[in-house]
């Protein structure tokens, strides 16, 4: 996906959103125009839990500005909203940025200990990349950096989280995942890269590394960040194209725990899937 929904939390909280149309009847609003029931509910939104109560304690309610004011307070609403939602959005991809990244992995490592679900972290780095902006500029590098994304998108599922991480490196948060999707998921990536027309000209590929956050894992969200930093550069290490895991101990046999066989195929695919490339790409 290209942009998820905002975080409850973090979503701008115009009384608009925050109240359905059966709460607006309650508060006998239905006899104004649009503009100033759009007014009513900005305004409203600024009072306090008390102020609200006492406004909804009342026989009626009184809406009186002079046009130009109930536009002037509207336009400058959604021109708010639109400021809140650009600053958590990366110009060049169309993806969500950093900023947003930190707040939405918070969500769901907090996610994770609330419902014992894992979630994966993906980092991904495009190797070679810098040839594109050496030798066809910076324009078409950043025109390459949105195919990129555009196929991140695609290849991820609904619930997955894209986001710009800096430069050259994306990342994927994969809410409610085990280790062995999250393979599945970045070996997706991986193959999707080689395809975007240009990636083969210059090398282009990504290297990605996989962290996953359990209930038992000890890490802050910095840590985690690190966890799949360090896997991603694992990978570049041993030639790029390849998906690296990091933080998470598998043992197939007497192991420290239960391996499906769904997950076996799916790790030692990555393995295998590495070889065959590397033995394509001339590696």
């Amino acid at each position: 996906m290209n942009r998820s929904s905002l975080p409850e939390e973090k979503q701008n909280n115009t009384l608009a959103k925050m109240i359905s149309e059966k709460d607006f009847e309650e508060l006998h609003f239905s006899n104004i125009n649009e503009s100033q029931r759009k007014v009513a509910l900005i305004l409203l939104h600024n009072l306090s839990p008390s102020e609200k109560q006492v406004m909804n304690n009342l026989p009626y309610r009184v809406i009186d500005l002079d046009d130009d004011l109930l536009k002037k307070i509207v336009e400058l609403e959604e021109e708010n909203d639109r400021l809140r939602s650009e600053a958590l959005v990366d110009s060049i991809t169309g993806l969500y940025n950093n900023r947003f990244f930190r707040v939405q992995l918070e969500t769901e490592m907090a996610r994770t200990r609330r419902t014992g679900l894992s979630c994966c972290l993906l980092m991904i780095d495009l190797d070679n990349f810098k040839m594109i902006n050496d030798n066809r500029g910076h324009l078409e590098g950043d025109r390459f950096l949105a195919q990129v994304a555009q196929t991140f998108s695609q290849c991820v599922r609904a619930v997955d989280i894209v986001c710009r991480y800096g430069g050259d490196e994306f990342v994927a948060i994969l809410p409610s995942t085990r280790l062995f999707v999250a393979i599945r998921i970045a070996n997706r990536l991986k193959n999707a890269v080689r395809e975007i027309p240009g990636a083969t000209g210059y090398n282009v590929s990504a290297s990605i590394g996989i962290a996953e956050f359990t209930l038992s894992s000890p890490w802050d969200a910095n840590e985690f960040i690190q966890a799949a930093d360090s896997a991603m550069y694992e990978a570049k290490s041993k030639g790029g194209n390849q998906v690296s895991i990091k933080g998470h101990t598998i043992r197939i046999k007497n192991g420290f725990e239960s391996v499906t066989k769904e997950e076996k195929e799916a790790i030692f695919s990555t393995h295998d899937n590495d070889h065959d490339q590397g033995e394509h790409d001339g590696m």
